[in-house]
């Protein structure tokens, strides 16, 4: 009996405790709320968290892009609108607001999502732009992905504490720039291509190898990097296990469960440097078909969009864009989504092409919201094409000539 006197008074002292511990916590929360001490870890830490907030509120299209949004050519662009600008420029009856977010990518624009009131977003448009590089070991293992892994912390519903423990802890994937670049060369020195692509080579650094052992002092130094960045940004093979693909498919879960008017874009990448780099020109200077990096380019794109299909879900095919021309890409000597506003220009057209056939636009009414863009846009804010830029499609071409000869 007094056995069991004494048991019952240890389980009531420990519940006291359990208790005091835990109202301790709910006042240290409150006092790191309420002195604004959280506000100002998040603005610290997770720049774009309140514009989340007001841009899904506000909006009834909301654009969540990375640095192609807002990328503009400094040498031709005398527009800087980015493709949510333009966007709003072709639907001002609707306000358009967007996010974004230099190196973000689908996971984490999912738990932006998982982040919002089911009320608050409801019968909105997210578009959201899919960046088929992003799939790859070069995206996926970047060295700025702890930053991202850190502010995405923020997007949650947890104790505002906890979220600032977790920082502390590092309770993310916190790997660094080095151990990043460390995955990334494994990923390239160790994975073997699949054999139906009849690759001549068996990993990507084999492939960068060989075209400098084909090439040798022919091959100058900007045109060596060149292909060795295209080879490591494109030669993968997306399937079903890889995490953008899973991110995507959640993606569409959420929005479906929430109520939301889900619309991908498909970004288009620069296949024209890719076709000069690894093709054969033809006598008229076009690109001939056929070469090993266009076939990674093309099957991947093909696999998503077959994923898109089976999932039911609204996208814009903007691959092959024909306004896509290699010197319209921002950077010249590296493989990146960043346009002049010429393209910018054109992804926005195309969205709004997409959300007015949804309300049952007709063609006249397009034409007519073009030619209102375009005389809000004067001819002499487009790209000036005689400006001189550094491009590299003049070094390509001269060095194609004189394999030639």
């Amino acid at each position: 009996m007094n056995q069991n006197k004494v048991l019952n008074k240890g389980i009531l002292g420990l519940i006291i405790r359990c208790v005091f511990v835990l109202l301790f916590l709910v006042g240290l929360n409150l006092t790191y709320v309420k002195t604004g001490l959280f506000e100002k870890d998040t603005r610290q830490y997770s720049r774009v968290k309140y514009r989340i907030d007001s841009a899904f509120s506000g909006g009834d299209i909301i654009y969540l892009g990375e640095s192609s949004n807002t990328s503009f050519n400094p040498w031709t662009d005398t527009l800087n609108q980015s493709i949510g600008d333009f966007l709003q420029l072709y639907l001002p009856d609707t306000k358009v607001e967007q996010v974004t977010h230099e190196g973000y990518h689908p996971g984490l624009f999912k738990k932006m999502l998982n982040l919002l009131d089911d009320g608050l977003i409801s019968g909105k448009t997210i578009v959201l732009g899919v960046n088929i590089r992003t799939c790859g070991p070069s995206a996926m293992y970047n060295g700025n992905e702890a930053s991202n892994q850190r502010e995405a912390l923020f997007y949650s519903r947890r104790p505002a504490l906890l979220t600032r423990a977790f920082m502390g802890l590092h309770y993310y994937d916190n790997r660094n720039g080095k151990e990043m670049e460390g995955v990334k060369f494994k990923y390239w020195r160790t994975r073997a291509f699949d054999k139906s692509f009849e690759c001549q080579y068996p990993t990507a650094l084999n492939w960068i190898d060989g075209i400098a052992k084909i090439y040798g002092d022919s091959l100058p130094q900007e045109i060596k990097d060149m292909c060795g960045a295209y080879v490591k940004e494109f030669s993968f093979v997306i399937d079903e296990e890889n995490p953008r693909v899973q991110d995507l498919k959640e993606i569409v879960e959420l929005c479906k469960q929430k109520g939301v008017k889900l619309l991908f874009h498909i970004l288009p990448p620069n296949r024209e440097h890719a076709g000069m780099l690894f093709g054969r020109l033809g006598k008229d200077g076009t690109i001939e078909k056929g070469n090993e990096l266009l076939k990674f380019m093309d099957y991947n794109h093909d696999f998503l969009v077959a994923k898109f299909k089976s999932w039911k879900v609204d996208f814009i095919d903007n691959y092959v864009l024909s306004e896509a021309k290699s010197h319209r890409f921002t950077d010249q000597w590296y493989p990146t989504e960043h346009y002049d506003a010429v393209i910018r220009r054109n992804i926005a057209e195309s969205i709004f092409k997409s959300v007015a056939f949804k309300n049952g636009k007709d063609t006249s009414f397009i034409s007519q919201r073009r030619h209102d863009v375009s005389l809000k846009l004067k001819r002499n804010n487009w790209p000036n094409e005689s400006i001189i830029m550094p491009l590299s499609e003049p070094l390509i071409r001269k060095w194609h000539q004189n394999l030639k000869n």
